[in-house]
């Protein structure tokens, strides 16, 4: 079961399949483990009176070849080529040419070629042309629409890339199903706003110089989605320990929130059952900070990209700050907290300004009797899921309860962060108390590691067992608030299901 914290709103995620032209191959790749064997020997035989004998042997077993040495060459202009996996162990492999500073999106599409959607949960992952340095790993899009697969990379040098796809079920090392022949169309497109097929308000790649406000790069003319939310990716690369990159924008006029997310977690990611995405950037920290346009923090999020502040390891933080429309700000980004620079220091940021959120609290909501009311709708698991949000004001004195019902048989799972949703509250505590007021289960926020209750691999905490048809209430408190930003708002999601 998946679970998320907010009420779903227009998904700032850009498809391009089926928008442009296809490129039918037949893809053939060698064994993975082929060899190549050379055997030299020399031997020197002196029969004089000293009788001296000399034997030169030197065997070199080269066994470098893979797919990639047998790529299949794919532009950067979006033509999509056509694939097939055969089987659970199949991978194959295409080449792409980048220039140095590329920006460069891959990207799948698994539908059959009757337009039904294959099977195949893809992974792209990207190697230096001879495929001997693995440099990147994608497993799905930011957000998560479907199982297709979209990888971000920036080029920190000229020349020829492999790419590789393959089954999610081979890559992360799991037992074979009965399903092959697994379809696919796959494409790689420059991110680059004079490119066909980007629109200019949705890429914002940084310009330099842009490390105050004053010189901000202003991307408040963002690509609009349904419901008028807006959306915009900002993107660069920072050039020393102490560059800082801001960007600004005003939020629209219908807008209750926004939304700053990283792209994906940094690094190279894994490949041969590791299970670990990584989109190629050196930066090992990163910490974006968002002001008002006189620099007061509203909030920050210092986050290292080990995984280690995260309840699963490929979903980092993000902030997602309660905010009227019309709101101009500013958001820096710089490298985190110990941040050492590397040779390929990229980020990519989503933003999606937001015209819709969880439902609120209503004040005064302090106690069970005055608790707030939590709506509940059918989600995709078969159960219901109910999401809130709120605000602890003043921390370390306010309590904000939430009322629900769940029936005998289902188990409660709970999804919640503050600090790791962009809060200022430290020490956040979720609790579910039963009818009578009694504490059963909570959890205090640790860091940005957010608070997961479920059976799912990764859970912070298991759910909760309903034994008989009760009320139940969702009980949030936190320590004290951070000095160093105002936001002190947080999100809950309840789960109701039969497991």
């Amino acid at each position: 079961m998946k679970y998320q914290f907010l009420i779903p709103f227009f998904l700032a995620s850009v498809s391009l399949a089926g928008c442009w032209s296809v490129q039918d191959i037949d893809v053939v790749n060698p064994d993975e483990g082929a060899s190549d064997s050379d055997t030299d020997t020399d031997t020197d035989t002196d029969a004089d009176a000293d009788t001296d004998s000399d034997t030169d042997s030197d065997t070199d077993t080269d066994t470098d070849v893979n797919g990639c040495d047998y790529a299949i060459p794919m532009d950067t202009a979006a033509t999509f080529v056509q694939g097939m996996l055969e089987q659970i162990d199949d991978i194959n492999h295409y080449s792409i040419t980048l220039a140095a500073g590329d920006f460069v999106q891959i990207f799948t599409d698994i539908h059959n070629g009757d337009g039904t959607l294959s099977l195949l949960d893809p992974v792209i992952t990207l190697w230096n042309a001879d495929g001997t340095a693995l440099l990147a790993t994608a497993d799905d899009q930011i957000p998560r629409l479907d199982m297709d697969s979209e990888l971000i990379y920036h080029a920190p040098t000229a020349g020829t890339y492999c790419v590789a796809i393959e089954g999610w079920e081979h890559w992360s090392g799991q037992t074979a199903g009965l399903t092959t022949n697994w379809h696919y169309a796959m494409a790689a497109l420059l991110m680059d706003p004079s490119q066909i097929g980007w629109s200019s308000d949705f890429l914002h790649p940084e310009a330099e110089t842009n490390d105050t406000i004053a010189d901000a790069n202003d991307m408040t003319s963002m690509a609009v989605g349904s419901s008028n939310t807006t959306y915009g990716r900002a993107y660069g690369d920072l050039s020393g320990a102490t560059d800082v990159d801001v960007f600004t924008y005003t939020l629209p006029t219908e807008a209750v929130a926004t939304s700053i997310g990283f792209y994906k977690p940094f690094g190279a990611g894994s490949s041969g059952g590791g299970g670990v995405q990584g989109h190629g950037s050196t930066l090992t920290d990163g910490m974006f900070t968002l002001t008002d346009m006189s620099g007061n923090v509203i909030s920050t999020l210092d986050v290292s990209f080990d995984g280690a502040d995260w309840v699963t390891p490929n979903n980092p933080p993000d902030a997602n700050v309660p905010m009227a429309g019309g709101t101009q700000v500013a958001v820096h980004f710089e490298g985190g907290t110990g941040w050492t620079p590397g040779a390929n220091d990229f980020y990519v940021l989503e933003i999606i300004n937001q015209t819709s959120d969880n439902t609120g609290e209503v004040e005064t909501n302090d106690t069970a009797g005055t608790a707030s009311t939590t709506t509940f709708a059918a989600n995709t698991s078969g159960g219901e899921s109910g999401f809130v949000m709120g605000a602890i004001d003043p921390a370390g004195t306010d309590v904000d309860y939430w009322e629900f019902d769940a029936l005998a048989g289902e188990e409660i799972a709970l999804a919640c962060g503050a600090a790791s949703n962009g809060s200022g509250l430290v020490d956040a505590t979720f609790a579910i108390h039963n009818a009578s007021d009694t504490l059963i289960q909570e959890e205090t926020e640790s860091g940005y590691d957010s608070i997961l209750w479920s059976s799912a691999t990764g859970a912070s905490m298991p759910p909760i067992s309903v034994s008989a048809n009760a009320t139940y209430y969702l009980v949030i408190s936190a320590a004290s608030q951070s000095a160093a930003m105002t936001a002190n708002h947080y999100r809950c999601a309840i789960h109701r299901g039969i497991p």
